[in-house]
This record gives C-alpha cells, structure tokens and sequence, in this order.
C-alpha cells in the first residue's frame, strides 16, 4: 500500500480546480463549451464575472509590459554589469508585480529628479569651465574686470555667452565689440560681448538663453581671479559625481528586486502571451471557467481535437472536489453539509467517518435492527430521494452504519434484544453493557444504563480530546503558532481538569489516574493557572471576543462532553421497547400455542416482525440525526472550518430544444 494511500485513511487533499481560459475559434467555441460541460470537465463562469476576469487579464497584460518598460528604462542607468540570481518567485506573482511596480514607479520618479538635478549641474559645470577659460585669458591681457563680462548700462550692456558656435556667432556679429571669442568644441563656443542698448533689446532673449551668470557665479568679487574660478569648478565637479552617486547607490540597492520584477513580467507575459493574442483576435473566442486539476488531461485531449487549447491559472478562491478512498464516499455527504474544504484546507471526510461510525454503533447496538437498516435503506429511501447520485450515496452510508451497528450489536449480545441475542452470549462475551433479559432484574437495569452513560462521557471526553488534537496538529501545520498554543493549553486543561474536579469537590472523575501520581492541591492549582493563562492569551490573540470566549472554550470541554449521553439515552430506549416487545411476544406465544402450536408460532414471528420493524423505524431515525449532529457541533468545529466551494461543472444546463413543425 502506498504512503499516500495511506494517509487518505486519515487525511485527504480535495481536488482543487485552476482558472481555465477555453481558447477555440469562434465557429467551434459554443458547441466545443457544450461537450465540455457534458462531459463534467469544465463549468464555464457567468456573463459578468467572467468579464471581471477577462478585465483583470487585459490589466495584468498592461502591468507586466509596464514592468518590462520600467526594468529597461532604470536598467540602462546602471553602471555595472552584474548577474543576480532569482532562486524562488512569490506565491502571489501577480500581487507580487503589482508590488515591485508601485515601488520602482516612486524609485524612478526619485531618480528622475536626481537625473535632472545632475543635467542642471553638468550644464553649471560646462558654464563654468567656460567662464574659467575666459577669466585666464582676460587676465593674462591685465582685463580681469568683472563688469567687463556682465554689465548693463543706460547705453552699453557687456554680456558672457555660452552655448552653440552659430548661435553664439549669430549675436557676436551684432555686438559693438566682442571681447573674446573662443570655440570650445565642434559645437560649443564662449565669447563676451558689447552691446549698444538698442541691439541688446532686439536679442535680449537669445542673450539669457546663453548667458553666463557671472554675478551668480562668482558673488561680489570685482576682480577675477582664476583660482576663485577653478575652486567652483571642483566644487561643481564633486557635485555632479555625488549625484551620480546617489543614483547608482540607489538602483544597486535594488538590484535583486528589479531582477525580480523582470523575471516576474516576462512570466506574466508568458501566461498572458496566448491570452492576448486571443483575446484580440477576431477570429478566436475565450471562454473563462473552472475545471480539475486531476482532470486537466482530458480537458486538453479534447481541446485538441478541435485546435482548441486552454491556459490555466491557480487562484486562491478556487472550488474543490471531494477526492476520497470509496469507503469514505458515501460519508460525503456530511461533510458536504458542513461546508466543502477550501483550497489549501484538508477533507476531513475520513476522520468524520471514523467518529460517525463509532456513535451510530453505540447508539444502534443490535444485530437485527442493524440488518434490518441496510435492507430497509435499499426498501425505503428510493421513494424519498430522487438523485441517484445522492442516494447511492446514502443506501452505501447506512450499509456501513449497519456493519457498525451488527459489530456493537454482538458486544452488546443483543439480536432483536436478547430475542435472539441470549444466543451470541454463548459464543461472544459481552462487552457492552445492555438490559437484562426481559427487563426481570430492576437492579441490573439500573447497572446497566448507568454503565452505559460512563461509557458514553468517557467516549464523549476522548473524542473532544481528539478533535483537539487534531486541531492542534492543523494549527501547527499551517503555521498558525497562537492557535496551536491555545488548542494545546484546551488539551492540558481537558487532561488534568476531571482530577482537579475530584481534588476540588471529592467527585470521582479522576480518569487517567493523575492523584495517585501528583499532589491533589499541586494539580487544583495547576489546572487552575492553565485556564488563567489561557483566558489571558485568548484575550490577548482574539481581541475584543476573545475576552469572553475563553470562558465557552472552559466550559464547552464539558458541555460537548455532556452532549454525548445522549448515546446512551437512544442506545438504552431503543433496546428497552425492544425487550418490552420481547416480553409482549413471549407473553403471547404459549397463550395461542394453547390452541395450535403451528398458530402461536405464526403469530408470534408476525408479531415480533411488525413490532420489531416499528422499533426500528423508530429507532434507527435518531441515531442518524444525533450521529451527524456530534460529528458537526462536537467534534469538527475543533479543526474544520469548511470556506470552500464545490466546483459544478453541470451548473448551466446546456439543452436543444426543437420547437414548432418541420412541415407547414
């Protein structure tokens, strides 16, 4: 037997449904989305969802080619070459992106302004450059005269220039005097020049675009001095090499995460590449739905028949189909009551089976009545239940509740009561208590059903611990550590609390023997300090409520405990009208006996038929309900939640109806 075979006798993972998106051409699609649904492979979403999806497709589509226009364009501003290494994308790649582009978005606003900052003082450092090659030439000709390059008079206005050689040249040869001229470069030239008022009026504008501002530049200094220009140079300089700095600083700092958001794009871009282009062609249709995952072979296989193809998507939210070993099939049922598992959630349809099992055998001891279940299952539950798939599932339900039933019924050594039970004694001993013969000895009545309520709290009282247990083990699996610590501190308490009642009051309820091992007053306070500690963290953990509900959670250990008489009170009822029928038949029997043996045993099989059939109809009715009322309040609401939904693939009926006559 296989490992996972294995655990699916405990445990089982529900078949999670994927996003599908049915590609096909439009003259295929309509009739191609039928056979899928026929066949249960696919259940398309409605009208206005599947809108919102295909919407939230075209926005992926844009996020990711933002993010591949955003890696391009900061990825060309870094200076060095480095290989980084993406070892695991997130989970939720789409949040994921969305993240990674809202925040390079806000880094490419901030190096952009950086970018600008430093043009501004590359364009400074150029004009200054400039102005120190003019205040070393006007100096070298005793002309260091700082109204001589930026004056304006009444008649005369003396101005630097900088900037392109025609247009410097274009207003140098409208100046009264040009007192330098030099070019630069192929392309940038500097000259100072004079200009009568009038001139300067008529060029003012070309003027300040390429003038130097010499009286920014070098503060009140009348006299030029080519030091005082070469310390603003260096200045400048170091300027411009910080801002590049803080650029680069800045995109290395998240080099590992602009490696990520392009790997993260190019993904999305891969899933969507099929997508987009389907979705803008006029000759394909997509259809959005859900299918299987453990049926995503057979989707494709007939996708292909028609050129058809699918892309599929994992989405939180996703419906789920029960997967269980075919024992436990018929017992989904109940767990479709309670609520299907959620995607990441396990099917907790094996461990309800195990519980539902063992109540309905304690509530439904008797080995006729067990029989007389599963033939009557078969008899009577057609006329009731019309979905074939639902009563399949109920005749196999009470067919395995009735092998339960004859098993307790053989410890019990009860076969319609001790009718025929008084047999079994001789070859099974009796294990579970039940009513003596007849109901003759009041004394052993009383024994027994007090017996049989002890047996049904300590039943009761494990399965409560169980169920915490297990809903420990869940807590602790899925990383949940608070819950984990507070179903651990419910199961310390449910473990020493019984002893530290009899260490209390003097009730006998010590179950497993804890006074004769630790001081009784040790344990009272020891239990005590338990439930004073999980008050605080359940206060603390589940703030507002949880200031309040820790005191359910005390009690509910053994008020759910409790709740498990009632086992007792159907298992005892039921095999007391038994033995009252018993009685009534033995009583009968040798009355008409008198007259004709053949008649009084006639009459006798008659009547225990009938009325042991009355008591079973009776009889079998509350075990069902009580069964699956502790599976669903007692036992499961410890570790299952039941979020989910179950995929239906049959949802929309797809029919073609023929309407009016092929003749006129």
């Amino acid at each position: 037997m296989k490992l996972t075979t294995i655990t699916k006798l405990f445990f089982s993972k529900p078949d999670v449904a994927l996003r599908t998106y049915i590609i096909a051409p439009r003259d295929y699609a309509e009739s191609l989305v039928e056979e899928l649904v026929r066949r249960g492979l696919f259940e398309p979403l409605p009208p206005e969802e599947a809108g919102r999806v295909l919407e939230a497709v075209k926005r992926r589509s844009e996020l990711a080619e933002r993010a591949l226009a955003l890696f391009k364009e900061l990825n060309s501003l870094v200076e060095k070459s480095v290989e980084v290494e993406i070892t695991e994308l997130p989970w939720d790649t789409d949040a994921a992106l969305e993240k990674l582009v809202a925040e390079f978005e806000e880094v490419r606003g901030v190096v952009k302004r950086l970018l600008e900052e430093a043009e501004r003082a590359r364009e400074e450092l150029e004009k200054l450059k400039a102005l120190r090659l003019v205040v070393q030439r006007l100096s070298e000709s005793g002309a260091a005269d700082k109204s001589l390059l930026d004056y304006e008079g009444a008649l005369l206005v003396s101005k630097t220039l900088y900037g392109g050689v025609r247009e410097v040249e274009s207003i140098t040869a409208k100046a009264l005097k040009t007192l330098l001229h030099a070019t630069l470069s192929e392309d940038r030239a500097v000259a100072v020049v004079v200009l009568d008022r009038r001139t300067y009026r008529g060029l003012e504008a070309a003027v300040k675009k390429l003038e130097i501002p010499v009286s920014t530049l070098l503060g009140e200094a009348l006299v030029l001095e080519p030091s005082h220009v070469d310390r603003l140079v260096e200045l400048a300089e170091k300027r411009l090499v910080e801002i590049k700095s803080r650029v680069q600083s800045l995109l290395e700092s998240r080099l590992h995460d602009l490696a990520l958001l392009k790997a993260l794009a190019e993904v999305a871009q891969y899933e969507l590449g099929v997508l987009g282009k389907a979705l803008s062609s006029k000759y394909t249709a997509v259809v959005v739905g859900w299918s299987l995952k453990s049926r995503r072979g057979e989707l494709e296989k007939v996708l292909r028949a028609v050129r058809g193809y699918a892309v599929f998507e994992e989405v939180e939210s996703a419906p789920v189909e029960l997967s269980n070993l075919k024992p436990f099939k018929p017992f989904e049922v109940i767990t479709d009551v309670m609520g299907y598992p959620a995607p990441r959630e396990w099917d907790p349809t094996p461990l309800i089976t195990y519980f539902y099992l063992v109540f309905f055998a304690l509530m439904f001891p008797d080995v006729g009545y067990a029989i007389g279940l599963v033939i009557g299952a078969r008899l009577v539950l057609p006329f009731f239940v019309e979905n074939r798939e639902t009563l399949r599932k109920l005749v196999n339900m009470a067919t395995y509740a009735g092998i339960a039933g004859c098993v307790a019924g053989l410890l019990a050594n009860s076969f319609l009561g001790s009718l025929l039970g008084s047999y079994i004694g001789r070859v099974v001993p009796r294990l579970l208590p039940s009513p003596p013969p007849g109901l003759a000895d009041p004394v052993a009545l009383g024994s027994a059903v007090m017996e049989y309520i002890k047996l049904t709290l300590l039943v009761g009282y494990c399965s409560v611990i169980v169920a915490h247990v297990i809903g420990l083990v869940k807590s602790a699996f899925t990383g949940r550590a608070g819950s984990a610590l507070l179903e651990a501190l419910v199961i310390a308490i449910a473990i020493t609390g019984p002893a530290a009642i009899e260490a209390a009051i003097g009730v006998k309820t010590d179950v497993w023997g804890l006074l004769r091992l630790v001081n009784p007053s040790t344990l009272l306070y020891s239990t005590i300090a338990l439930v004073v500690v999980y008050a605080v963290l359940k206060s603390v953990l589940e703030r507002p409520l949880g200031a309040v509900l820790w005191l359910f959670d005390i009690i509910g250990i053994m008020g759910d405990t409790f709740s498990f008489v009632r086992i007792a009170g159907l298992a005892i009822g039921s095999a007391v009208l038994a033995e009252l029928i018993n009685n009534l038949i033995l009583s009968l029997t040798p009355a008409v006996s008198s007259v004709s043996i053949a008649l009084g045993v006639l009459v006798g099989a008659v009547i225990s038929v009938l009325l042991h059939t009355v008591n079973l109809g009776l009889s079998s009715l509350g075990p069902f309900i009580h069964s699956l009322r502790l599976v669903m309040y007692e036992v499961s609401t410890k570790f299952y939640e039941g979020s989910g939904r179950r995929i239906s693939p049959l949802l929309i009926p797809l029919l073609r109806v023929r309407v009016g006559s092929s003749r006129l």
